[in-house]
């Protein structure tokens, strides 16, 4: 980006800042931070009851291939697309 562009492009996030009350504010300073990598980003903890019902019916499934069954999808879903 040119150096014009980076300038209005600060200019319209400093003016959004001004606007933005101060508890949504708390929030966009972490996202940053995030982006910044100056914090890790934090696990995500659903404890919702429809998430723990959802995590209690997981089971594994011993023959499953899963590159062969990525493999698979891919075809069904773009057939030979880029390959010709």
């Amino acid at each position: 980006m040119t150096e014009m562009t980076m300038t209005a492009l600060r200019r319209d996030a400093h003016s959004l800042l001004e606007r933005m009350p101060e508890e949504k504010l708390a929030f966009l300073v972490e996202i940053m931070k995030v982006i910044d990598g100056t914090t890790p980003p934090q696990p995500v903890a659903d404890n919702s009851p429809a998430f723990r019902r959802l995590m209690a019916l997981r089971r594994p499934l011993p023959d499953l291939d899963e590159a062969k069954e990525l493999a698979r999808w891919r075809e069904e879903r773009f057939g030979h697309a880029g390959t010709d």
